[in-house]
Protein backbone atom coordinates (compact mmCIF):
# COMPACT_ATOMS: atom_id res chain seq x y z
CA UNK A 1 0.00 0.00 0.00
CA UNK A 2 1.10 3.58 -0.57
CA UNK A 3 -0.52 6.95 0.84
CA UNK A 4 -2.66 8.80 -1.54
CA UNK A 5 -2.60 12.49 -2.86
CA UNK A 6 -5.81 12.87 -3.36
CA UNK A 7 -7.24 12.75 0.30
CA UNK A 8 -5.03 15.22 1.85
CA UNK A 9 -7.15 17.98 -0.91
CA UNK A 10 -9.64 19.95 1.46
CA UNK A 11 -12.98 19.74 -0.07
CA UNK A 12 -13.95 23.30 -1.23
CA UNK A 13 -17.06 24.00 0.34
CA UNK A 14 -18.85 27.29 1.10
CA UNK A 15 -22.33 27.26 3.16
CA UNK A 16 -24.07 29.70 4.97
CA UNK A 17 -24.03 29.33 8.87
CA UNK A 18 -27.89 30.15 9.37
CA UNK A 19 -28.77 27.39 6.82
CA UNK A 20 -26.58 24.57 9.23
CA UNK A 21 -28.34 25.88 12.01
CA UNK A 22 -31.43 25.29 10.53
CA UNK A 23 -30.56 21.80 9.79
CA UNK A 24 -30.14 21.80 13.68
CA UNK A 25 -33.42 22.92 13.62
CA UNK A 26 -32.45 26.39 14.94
CA UNK A 27 -34.19 29.22 12.75
CA UNK A 28 -31.29 32.53 12.68
CA UNK A 29 -31.72 34.97 10.22
CA UNK A 30 -29.33 37.08 11.84
CA UNK A 31 -26.42 34.81 11.25
CA UNK A 32 -25.70 34.97 7.43
CA UNK A 33 -22.07 33.79 8.00
CA UNK A 34 -20.05 31.78 5.26
CA UNK A 35 -18.52 28.72 6.24
CA UNK A 36 -15.79 26.63 4.47
CA UNK A 37 -15.83 23.64 6.89
CA UNK A 38 -16.76 21.90 9.96
CA UNK A 39 -13.63 21.30 12.52
CA UNK A 40 -13.46 19.21 15.65
CA UNK A 41 -9.87 20.08 16.11
CA UNK A 42 -8.60 23.21 17.27
CA UNK A 43 -5.47 22.70 16.00
CA UNK A 44 -6.65 21.87 12.48
CA UNK A 45 -8.89 24.98 12.10
CA UNK A 46 -8.73 26.89 8.84
CA UNK A 47 -10.04 30.07 7.74
CA UNK A 48 -13.83 30.74 7.89
CA UNK A 49 -14.27 26.92 9.85
CA UNK A 50 -17.09 26.37 11.91
CA UNK A 51 -15.78 24.85 15.31
CA UNK A 52 -17.57 22.20 16.62
CA UNK A 53 -16.90 22.23 20.65
CA UNK A 54 -18.25 18.77 22.16
CA UNK A 55 -18.76 17.87 26.14
CA UNK A 56 -15.79 15.61 26.31
CA UNK A 57 -14.42 13.55 29.77
CA UNK A 58 -11.83 15.75 30.28
CA UNK A 59 -12.31 18.88 28.99
CA UNK A 60 -15.36 21.05 26.55
CA UNK A 61 -14.08 21.78 23.37
CA UNK A 62 -15.19 25.46 24.22
CA UNK A 63 -11.72 25.98 26.16
CA UNK A 64 -10.18 26.15 23.05
CA UNK A 65 -12.01 29.03 21.87
CA UNK A 66 -9.44 31.74 21.95
CA UNK A 67 -7.43 29.64 19.84
CA UNK A 68 -9.48 28.78 17.04
CA UNK A 69 -10.78 32.43 16.48
CA UNK A 70 -7.30 33.56 16.28
CA UNK A 71 -7.21 30.55 13.89
CA UNK A 72 -9.54 32.25 11.57
CA UNK A 73 -12.99 30.20 12.80
CA UNK A 74 -16.66 32.14 11.77
CA UNK A 75 -18.37 31.10 14.43
CA UNK A 76 -18.64 28.36 17.01
CA UNK A 77 -21.51 25.54 17.80
CA UNK A 78 -21.01 24.27 21.39
CA UNK A 79 -22.67 21.47 22.78
CA UNK A 80 -24.56 22.38 26.43
CA UNK A 81 -22.77 20.46 29.04
CA UNK A 82 -23.66 16.75 29.60
CA UNK A 83 -24.18 14.66 33.09
CA UNK A 84 -20.90 13.16 34.03
CA UNK A 85 -19.00 15.39 31.58
CA UNK A 86 -16.00 18.56 31.78
CA UNK A 87 -17.69 21.53 32.14
CA UNK A 88 -16.27 24.80 30.66
CA UNK A 89 -13.77 26.66 32.48
CA UNK A 90 -13.95 30.57 33.17
CA UNK A 91 -13.52 32.92 29.96
CA UNK A 92 -11.01 35.68 30.66
CA UNK A 93 -11.82 37.74 27.94
CA UNK A 94 -14.61 37.84 25.52
CA UNK A 95 -14.96 36.59 21.99
CA UNK A 96 -15.79 38.45 18.75
CA UNK A 97 -17.05 35.41 16.66
CA UNK A 98 -20.87 34.12 17.38
CA UNK A 99 -20.93 31.03 19.91
CA UNK A 100 -24.36 29.03 19.53
CA UNK A 101 -25.27 26.32 22.37
CA UNK A 102 -26.95 23.09 21.07
CA UNK A 103 -28.26 20.13 23.39
CA UNK A 104 -26.87 16.93 22.56
CA UNK A 105 -24.48 18.41 19.48
CA UNK A 106 -22.33 14.99 19.78
CA UNK A 107 -25.69 12.93 18.77
CA UNK A 108 -26.48 15.37 15.77
CA UNK A 109 -22.81 15.89 14.16
CA UNK A 110 -24.29 12.78 12.10
CA UNK A 111 -27.14 14.68 10.43
CA UNK A 112 -25.09 17.65 10.30
CA UNK A 113 -21.80 16.55 8.48
CA UNK A 114 -24.33 14.59 5.51
CA UNK A 115 -26.26 17.67 4.85
CA UNK A 116 -22.63 19.59 5.21
CA UNK A 117 -21.22 17.00 2.74
CA UNK A 118 -24.46 17.04 0.26
CA UNK A 119 -25.50 13.46 1.70
CA UNK A 120 -23.02 11.65 -0.54
CA UNK A 121 -23.72 7.72 1.18
CA UNK A 122 -26.73 8.12 -0.89
CA UNK A 123 -24.77 7.55 -3.94
CA UNK A 124 -22.41 5.48 -2.69
CA UNK A 125 -23.09 1.15 -1.94
CA UNK A 126 -21.92 0.83 2.02
CA UNK A 127 -21.91 -2.39 3.41
CA UNK A 128 -20.80 -1.72 7.04
CA UNK A 129 -18.93 -5.00 8.99
CA UNK A 130 -18.85 -5.16 13.09
CA UNK A 131 -17.84 -7.93 14.82
CA UNK A 132 -14.55 -8.25 17.53
CA UNK A 133 -12.61 -10.29 15.61
CA UNK A 134 -12.88 -10.66 11.25
CA UNK A 135 -14.07 -6.87 10.71
CA UNK A 136 -10.86 -5.58 8.75
CA UNK A 137 -10.09 -8.65 7.48
CA UNK A 138 -13.48 -9.14 5.68
CA UNK A 139 -13.75 -5.65 4.96
CA UNK A 140 -10.35 -5.70 2.86
CA UNK A 141 -11.52 -9.18 1.06
CA UNK A 142 -14.60 -7.23 0.51
CA UNK A 143 -12.96 -4.56 -1.66
CA UNK A 144 -10.57 -7.23 -3.27
CA UNK A 145 -13.42 -8.61 -4.16
CA UNK A 146 -15.24 -5.81 -5.67
CA UNK A 147 -12.02 -4.98 -7.46
CA UNK A 148 -11.77 -8.17 -8.74
CA UNK A 149 -14.80 -7.57 -10.47
CA UNK A 150 -14.00 -4.58 -11.92
CA UNK A 151 -15.87 -2.64 -9.15
CA UNK A 152 -14.67 0.95 -8.27
CA UNK A 153 -14.52 0.61 -4.46
CA UNK A 154 -13.04 1.69 -1.40
CA UNK A 155 -12.77 0.70 2.05
CA UNK A 156 -12.52 2.54 5.49
CA UNK A 157 -11.17 0.91 8.89
CA UNK A 158 -8.10 0.00 10.97
CA UNK A 159 -6.33 0.08 8.20
CA UNK A 160 -6.92 3.57 7.17
CA UNK A 161 -9.25 5.24 4.36
CA UNK A 162 -8.62 4.52 0.30
CA UNK A 163 -7.98 2.07 -2.13
CA UNK A 164 -5.99 -1.29 -2.93
CA UNK A 165 -2.82 1.49 -4.49
CA UNK A 166 -3.65 4.48 -2.28
CA UNK A 167 -4.31 4.08 1.44
CA UNK A 168 -4.01 6.95 4.33
CA UNK A 169 -4.06 6.46 8.04
CA UNK A 170 -7.29 7.06 10.36
CA UNK A 171 -6.82 7.42 14.16
CA UNK A 172 -9.82 5.65 14.69
CA UNK A 173 -11.45 2.44 13.29
CA UNK A 174 -14.14 4.46 12.58
CA UNK A 175 -13.84 7.77 11.96
CA UNK A 176 -15.79 10.63 13.52
CA UNK A 177 -19.16 11.65 12.06
CA UNK A 178 -17.74 14.70 10.01
CA UNK A 179 -14.60 13.07 8.94
CA UNK A 180 -16.58 9.86 8.13
CA UNK A 181 -18.94 12.67 5.73
CA UNK A 182 -16.09 14.40 4.47
CA UNK A 183 -13.99 10.89 3.52
CA UNK A 184 -17.02 9.64 1.81
CA UNK A 185 -17.87 13.11 -0.01
CA UNK A 186 -14.14 12.70 -1.56
CA UNK A 187 -14.77 9.06 -2.69
CA UNK A 188 -17.38 10.34 -4.45
CA UNK A 189 -15.56 12.88 -6.11
CA UNK A 190 -13.07 10.31 -6.95
CA UNK A 191 -15.86 8.06 -8.49
CA UNK A 192 -16.40 5.28 -5.72
CA UNK A 193 -19.22 3.57 -5.96
CA UNK A 194 -18.39 0.67 -3.64
CA UNK A 195 -17.80 1.33 0.46
CA UNK A 196 -16.70 -1.68 2.60
CA UNK A 197 -16.65 0.15 5.92
CA UNK A 198 -15.53 -1.35 9.58
CA UNK A 199 -17.70 -0.09 12.44
CA UNK A 200 -16.64 -0.21 15.65
CA UNK A 201 -18.77 -0.90 18.85
CA UNK A 202 -16.98 3.03 19.84
CA UNK A 203 -18.36 4.19 16.54
CA UNK A 204 -21.82 2.80 16.83
CA UNK A 205 -22.03 4.19 20.36
CA UNK A 206 -20.25 7.57 20.29
CA UNK A 207 -22.56 7.92 17.05
CA UNK A 208 -20.26 8.05 14.15
CA UNK A 209 -22.58 6.63 11.90
CA UNK A 210 -25.48 8.49 12.91
CA UNK A 211 -27.54 9.07 9.82
CA UNK A 212 -25.33 7.07 7.75
CA UNK A 213 -27.15 4.91 4.67
CA UNK A 214 -25.69 1.74 4.68
CA UNK A 215 -26.80 -0.72 2.12
CA UNK A 216 -26.43 -3.82 3.95
CA UNK A 217 -24.10 -5.12 6.81
CA UNK A 218 -22.37 -7.92 7.85
CA UNK A 219 -21.68 -9.70 11.69
CA UNK A 220 -18.09 -12.06 12.01
CA UNK A 221 -18.65 -12.39 15.89
CA UNK A 222 -18.37 -11.41 19.51
CA UNK A 223 -15.94 -12.03 22.65
CA UNK A 224 -14.53 -10.02 25.21
CA UNK A 225 -13.18 -6.83 24.19
CA UNK A 226 -13.57 -3.05 25.08
CA UNK A 227 -14.80 -3.71 28.48
CA UNK A 228 -13.09 -0.25 29.88
CA UNK A 229 -15.10 1.26 27.78
CA UNK A 230 -18.39 -0.84 27.27
CA UNK A 231 -18.14 -1.83 31.09
CA UNK A 232 -19.89 -5.11 30.38
CA UNK A 233 -20.32 -8.42 27.97
CA UNK A 234 -24.39 -6.99 27.39
CA UNK A 235 -23.53 -3.36 26.57
CA UNK A 236 -20.62 -4.15 24.71
CA UNK A 237 -23.16 -7.02 22.38
CA UNK A 238 -25.99 -4.35 22.38
CA UNK A 239 -23.77 -1.48 20.55
CA UNK A 240 -22.82 -4.12 18.04
CA UNK A 241 -26.49 -5.45 17.57
CA UNK A 242 -28.32 -1.41 17.18
CA UNK A 243 -26.18 -1.58 13.63
CA UNK A 244 -28.53 -4.62 12.43
CA UNK A 245 -31.81 -3.32 14.58
CA UNK A 246 -31.50 0.50 14.57
CA UNK A 247 -30.45 1.39 10.87
CA UNK A 248 -32.73 0.70 7.59
CA UNK A 249 -30.70 -2.21 6.19
CA UNK A 250 -31.33 -3.66 2.87
CA UNK A 251 -29.96 -7.22 3.80
CA UNK A 252 -28.19 -8.38 6.53
CA UNK A 253 -25.31 -11.90 6.36
CA UNK A 254 -24.11 -13.01 9.96
CA UNK A 255 -22.13 -15.86 11.56
CA UNK A 256 -24.38 -18.86 12.46
CA UNK A 257 -21.86 -20.08 14.68
CA UNK A 258 -21.79 -17.49 17.10
CA UNK A 259 -24.85 -17.12 20.26
CA UNK A 260 -25.53 -13.04 19.01
CA UNK A 261 -25.50 -14.13 15.36
CA UNK A 262 -27.52 -16.71 15.58
CA UNK A 263 -30.05 -14.89 18.42
CA UNK A 264 -30.38 -12.39 15.54
CA UNK A 265 -30.52 -14.38 12.79
CA UNK A 266 -34.43 -15.20 14.48
CA UNK A 267 -35.23 -12.13 15.21
CA UNK A 268 -34.62 -10.19 12.08
CA UNK A 269 -37.42 -9.34 9.73
CA UNK A 270 -35.64 -8.24 6.52
CA UNK A 271 -33.13 -10.44 3.60
CA UNK A 272 -30.70 -12.27 5.69
CA UNK A 273 -27.64 -14.91 5.15
CA UNK A 274 -26.43 -16.60 7.36
CA UNK A 275 -22.93 -18.84 6.98
CA UNK A 276 -20.97 -20.89 9.45
CA UNK A 277 -18.92 -23.72 9.43
CA UNK A 278 -19.73 -27.20 9.73
CA UNK A 279 -23.50 -26.24 10.69
CA UNK A 280 -25.89 -28.03 7.40
CA UNK A 281 -28.87 -25.39 9.04
CA UNK A 282 -26.80 -22.32 7.46
CA UNK A 283 -27.60 -20.87 4.15
CA UNK A 284 -24.11 -20.84 3.10
CA UNK A 285 -21.86 -24.10 4.77
CA UNK A 286 -18.06 -24.87 4.72
CA UNK A 287 -17.16 -28.90 4.99
CA UNK A 288 -14.29 -30.85 4.51
CA UNK A 289 -11.61 -28.43 5.68
CA UNK A 290 -8.09 -29.05 4.72
CA UNK A 291 -5.31 -27.21 5.90
CA UNK A 292 -2.14 -27.38 4.89
CA UNK A 293 1.34 -25.18 4.75
CA UNK A 294 0.41 -23.41 1.71
CA UNK A 295 -3.92 -22.71 2.36
CA UNK A 296 -6.51 -24.11 3.32
CA UNK A 297 -9.02 -26.37 0.43
CA UNK A 298 -12.87 -26.88 1.88
CA UNK A 299 -16.19 -27.18 0.59
CA UNK A 300 -18.61 -24.28 0.17
CA UNK A 301 -22.34 -25.45 -0.10
CA UNK A 302 -24.86 -22.96 -1.57
CA UNK A 303 -28.18 -23.82 -2.34
CA UNK A 304 -27.90 -27.70 -2.58
CA UNK A 305 -24.68 -27.49 -4.61
CA UNK A 306 -20.84 -28.31 -3.23
CA UNK A 307 -18.44 -26.31 -4.57
CA UNK A 308 -14.64 -26.70 -4.05
CA UNK A 309 -12.55 -23.86 -2.77
CA UNK A 310 -8.50 -23.01 -2.16
CA UNK A 311 -6.97 -19.86 -0.62
CA UNK A 312 -3.77 -19.28 0.38
CA UNK A 313 -4.82 -17.62 3.73
CA UNK A 314 -3.54 -19.06 6.84
CA UNK A 315 -6.27 -19.96 9.56
CA UNK A 316 -9.83 -21.41 9.52
CA UNK A 317 -10.99 -18.19 10.99
CA UNK A 318 -10.06 -16.96 7.50
CA UNK A 319 -12.77 -19.37 5.93
CA UNK A 320 -15.37 -17.16 7.90
CA UNK A 321 -14.36 -14.28 6.99
CA UNK A 322 -14.44 -15.45 3.21
CA UNK A 323 -17.93 -16.57 3.86
CA UNK A 324 -19.06 -13.17 4.70
CA UNK A 325 -17.52 -11.81 1.87
CA UNK A 326 -19.23 -14.68 -0.41
CA UNK A 327 -22.80 -14.04 1.41
CA UNK A 328 -22.66 -9.69 1.22
CA UNK A 329 -21.58 -10.54 -2.76
CA UNK A 330 -24.51 -13.04 -3.13
CA UNK A 331 -27.04 -10.68 -1.90
CA UNK A 332 -25.71 -7.92 -4.29
CA UNK A 333 -26.68 -10.78 -6.79
CA UNK A 334 -23.00 -11.80 -8.14
CA UNK A 335 -23.37 -15.89 -9.28
CA UNK A 336 -21.97 -18.14 -6.92
CA UNK A 337 -19.35 -19.28 -9.70
CA UNK A 338 -18.16 -15.93 -10.46
CA UNK A 339 -17.42 -15.72 -6.76
CA UNK A 340 -15.72 -18.82 -6.26
CA UNK A 341 -13.30 -17.67 -9.05
CA UNK A 342 -12.43 -14.81 -6.59
CA UNK A 343 -11.43 -16.72 -3.79
CA UNK A 344 -7.97 -17.88 -5.03
CA UNK A 345 -6.71 -14.48 -5.61
CA UNK A 346 -7.24 -13.04 -2.16
CA UNK A 347 -4.20 -11.74 -0.64
CA UNK A 348 -3.35 -11.76 3.07
CA UNK A 349 -4.53 -8.64 4.68
CA UNK A 350 -1.96 -6.36 5.74
CA UNK A 351 -1.11 -7.16 9.41
CA UNK A 352 -3.26 -10.38 9.55
CA UNK A 353 -1.48 -13.87 9.23
CA UNK A 354 1.70 -11.74 7.55
CA UNK A 355 4.89 -14.05 6.95
CA UNK A 356 8.00 -12.24 7.20
CA UNK A 357 9.93 -12.53 4.20
CA UNK A 358 13.40 -14.95 5.33
CA UNK A 359 15.73 -15.98 2.93
CA UNK A 360 18.36 -17.76 5.06
CA UNK A 361 16.09 -20.81 5.95
CA UNK A 362 15.47 -19.83 9.42
CA UNK A 363 12.59 -19.76 11.32
CA UNK A 364 8.99 -19.07 9.90
CA UNK A 365 7.94 -15.92 11.38
CA UNK A 366 4.57 -15.09 11.31
CA UNK A 367 3.03 -11.63 12.38
CA UNK A 368 -0.56 -10.62 13.18
CA UNK A 369 -2.91 -8.11 15.32
CA UNK A 370 -4.32 -10.84 17.51
CA UNK A 371 -5.25 -8.28 20.49
CA UNK A 372 -7.71 -10.00 22.06
CA UNK A 373 -7.76 -13.74 24.15
CA UNK A 374 -10.20 -15.20 21.29
CA UNK A 375 -7.87 -13.61 18.53
CA UNK A 376 -5.14 -15.06 19.68
CA UNK A 377 -6.37 -18.24 20.83
CA UNK A 378 -7.45 -18.75 17.08
CA UNK A 379 -4.54 -17.59 15.78
CA UNK A 380 -2.12 -20.07 17.80
CA UNK A 381 -4.55 -23.03 16.87
CA UNK A 382 -4.51 -22.29 13.48
CA UNK A 383 -0.82 -22.19 13.34
CA UNK A 384 -0.65 -25.72 15.08
CA UNK A 385 -3.16 -27.05 12.54
CA UNK A 386 -0.94 -25.47 9.94
CA UNK A 387 2.21 -26.22 10.92
CA UNK A 388 3.50 -29.06 12.64
CA UNK A 389 6.57 -26.88 14.11
CA UNK A 390 7.70 -25.91 17.84
CA UNK A 391 5.82 -22.50 18.11
CA UNK A 392 7.19 -18.98 20.24
CA UNK A 393 4.65 -16.25 21.08
CA UNK A 394 5.91 -13.26 21.82
CA UNK A 395 2.96 -10.77 22.97
CA UNK A 396 2.20 -8.31 25.05
CA UNK A 397 -1.47 -5.78 25.96
CA UNK A 398 -1.94 -2.52 25.22
CA UNK A 399 -1.99 -0.07 28.59
CA UNK A 400 -4.90 2.27 29.87
CA UNK A 401 -7.43 -0.67 28.04
CA UNK A 402 -9.14 -3.39 29.52
CA UNK A 403 -7.05 -4.91 32.35
CA UNK A 404 -8.82 -8.44 32.63
CA UNK A 405 -8.10 -10.11 29.26
CA UNK A 406 -4.29 -9.88 30.07
CA UNK A 407 -4.57 -12.61 32.69
CA UNK A 408 -6.57 -14.55 29.61
CA UNK A 409 -4.21 -13.88 27.20
CA UNK A 410 -1.30 -15.46 29.44
CA UNK A 411 -3.14 -18.41 30.26
CA UNK A 412 -3.89 -18.94 26.54
CA UNK A 413 -0.57 -18.40 25.31
CA UNK A 414 1.11 -20.50 28.09
CA UNK A 415 -1.11 -23.24 27.00
CA UNK A 416 -1.05 -23.41 22.49
CA UNK A 417 2.50 -22.01 22.69
CA UNK A 418 5.77 -24.42 23.43
CA UNK A 419 8.03 -20.77 24.21
CA UNK A 420 5.98 -17.44 25.62
CA UNK A 421 8.03 -14.11 25.57
CA UNK A 422 5.89 -11.31 27.54
CA UNK A 423 6.70 -8.06 25.58
CA UNK A 424 5.53 -4.70 25.57
CA UNK A 425 2.98 -3.91 23.29
CA UNK A 426 1.45 -0.03 23.48
CA UNK A 427 2.14 0.70 27.03
CA UNK A 428 0.34 3.86 26.48
CA UNK A 429 0.63 5.56 29.81
CA UNK A 430 0.22 2.70 32.13
CA UNK A 431 3.39 1.41 33.60
CA UNK A 432 4.93 -1.43 31.29
CA UNK A 433 5.93 -3.84 34.25
CA UNK A 434 2.02 -4.06 35.83
CA UNK A 435 0.87 -4.43 32.59
CA UNK A 436 3.32 -7.84 32.18
CA UNK A 437 2.66 -8.61 35.87
CA UNK A 438 -1.32 -9.11 35.20
CA UNK A 439 -0.57 -11.06 32.31
CA UNK A 440 1.40 -13.48 34.19
CA UNK A 441 -1.31 -14.09 36.57
CA UNK A 442 -3.12 -16.28 34.11
CA UNK A 443 0.25 -18.13 33.74
CA UNK A 444 1.89 -21.11 36.06
CA UNK A 445 5.10 -21.00 34.67
CA UNK A 446 7.45 -18.02 35.04
CA UNK A 447 7.88 -16.94 30.85
CA UNK A 448 10.44 -14.58 29.74
CA UNK A 449 9.64 -11.39 30.26
CA UNK A 450 11.39 -8.57 27.52
CA UNK A 451 10.15 -5.09 27.80
CA UNK A 452 12.29 -4.06 24.53
CA UNK A 453 9.90 -5.13 21.58
CA UNK A 454 13.12 -5.58 19.43
CA UNK A 455 14.87 -7.51 21.89
CA UNK A 456 12.31 -9.48 22.41
CA UNK A 457 12.22 -10.66 19.18
CA UNK A 458 15.97 -10.71 18.63
CA UNK A 459 15.89 -13.31 21.29
CA UNK A 460 13.34 -15.67 19.92
CA UNK A 461 15.21 -15.06 16.56
CA UNK A 462 18.52 -16.16 17.76
CA UNK A 463 17.63 -18.81 20.25
CA UNK A 464 14.98 -20.76 18.13
CA UNK A 465 15.55 -23.73 15.66
CA UNK A 466 15.36 -23.16 11.97
CA UNK A 467 12.01 -25.29 11.99
CA UNK A 468 10.55 -23.53 14.46
CA UNK A 469 7.83 -21.03 14.28
CA UNK A 470 7.81 -17.14 15.98
CA UNK A 471 4.16 -15.84 16.39
CA UNK A 472 4.76 -12.23 16.98
CA UNK A 473 1.26 -11.02 18.25
CA UNK A 474 -1.07 -8.12 18.75
CA UNK A 475 0.49 -4.95 17.00
CA UNK A 476 -0.10 -6.54 13.41
CA UNK A 477 -0.01 -3.74 10.51
CA UNK A 478 0.97 -0.88 13.08
CA UNK A 479 3.89 1.30 12.39
CA UNK A 480 4.41 2.67 15.75
CA UNK A 481 4.81 1.83 19.57
CA UNK A 482 2.76 4.64 21.89
CA UNK A 483 4.70 5.40 24.91
CA UNK A 484 3.64 8.08 26.76
CA UNK A 485 1.86 9.56 24.17
CA UNK A 486 4.67 9.86 21.81
CA UNK A 487 4.18 7.06 18.66
CA UNK A 488 8.05 5.75 18.21
CA UNK A 489 8.14 4.35 15.18
CA UNK A 490 8.17 0.33 15.55
CA UNK A 491 7.15 -1.90 12.56
CA UNK A 492 6.96 -6.01 13.90
CA UNK A 493 7.93 -7.04 10.08
CA UNK A 494 10.39 -4.37 9.45
CA UNK A 495 12.10 -5.12 12.82
CA UNK A 496 11.92 -9.26 12.02
CA UNK A 497 12.89 -8.95 8.51
CA UNK A 498 15.72 -6.84 9.50
CA UNK A 499 17.04 -8.86 12.53
CA UNK A 500 16.99 -12.37 10.46
CA UNK A 501 18.96 -10.49 7.66
CA UNK A 502 21.63 -9.23 10.84
CA UNK A 503 21.39 -13.34 11.39
CA UNK A 504 21.93 -14.74 7.91
CA UNK A 505 25.31 -12.50 7.78
CA UNK A 506 26.51 -14.19 11.16
CA UNK A 507 25.89 -17.56 9.63
CA UNK A 508 27.38 -16.13 6.36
Amino acid sequence: MKTSTWHSTRLKMEIDLSKILLWLGIESQELQIPVAGLCLDSRKISSNDVFIALSGNDNHGIDFAYQVQRAGASAILAESVKDGKAKPKSRQQTLTIPVIEIDDLSEKLGVLAAHFYNNPAEKLEIIGITGTNGKTSSAWLMLQAWDKLGIKAAYIGTLGYGTLKQMHELTNTTPSALELQAILAKFVQAGISHVSLEISSHGLVLGRVNNLKISGAGFSNISRDHLDFHETMEHYSDAKKSLFFDYPLKFAVLNRKDYYGKKWLAELDYATTSYAIEDDKADLNATNIELMPQGINFELHWQGKSHPVHTSLLGQFNIDNIMLVVATLLQQQYKIKDIIALIPLFRPVPGRMNRVENHNNGPLIIVDYAHTPDALEQVLQALKQHNARKIWCIFGCGGNRDKGKRPQMGHIAETLADYVIVTDDNPRYEDNQQICDDILLGMNSKPLVIHSRKDAIAHAINNCHSDDLILIAGKGHETYQLIEGIYHPFDDRVVAEKLLAIQGEKCA
